[in-house]
């Protein structure tokens, strides 16, 4: 389960949302699969003064985010996907075809990263 990967990639630090909706959307299988179970998982940290919960940023986007961000990237750069994450320097990761890729905007490329998601946060 790939919930289960990312906890475990992430030493448990992770921070799940609420199940989405998403059955009226257009996403690959294996993205639908996890916005069922969880709108979006952002990473966390615990303040090592206060003990308070600290979110450093979205692992996996909501299905808001990840509506935003697919159609940012198909209008300005024609990418063929669905954006479901960032690398946290401005570079998209998304889903075409049931692979990963990652986008450079400022070349225009597309970097083949995996060939699931899975199988992707197996790799991070």
């Amino acid at each position: 389960m790939i919930i289960d990967v990312i906890k475990d990639f992430y030493d448990g630090m992770i921070k799940l949302q609420e199940p989405a909706d998403c059955n009226n959307y257009d996403l690959p299988e294996e993205l639908k699969k996890l916005l069922i179970q969880t709108n979006g998982i952002q990473e966390i940290m615990i303040h090592p003064q206060t003990g308070e919960e600290i979110v450093i940023g979205w692992i996996v986007y909501s299905l808001d985010e990840i509506n935003r961000e697919t159609q940012f990237y198909r209008e300005e750069y024609g990418i063929n996907g669905v954006v479901f994450s960032g690398d946290g320097a401005g570079n998209p990761y998304y889903i075409s075809d049931g692979k990963i890729f990652e986008f450079d905007p400022i070349d225009n490329e597309s970097i083949l990263k995996a060939d699931s998601l899975e199988e992707f946060y197996k790799l991070k």
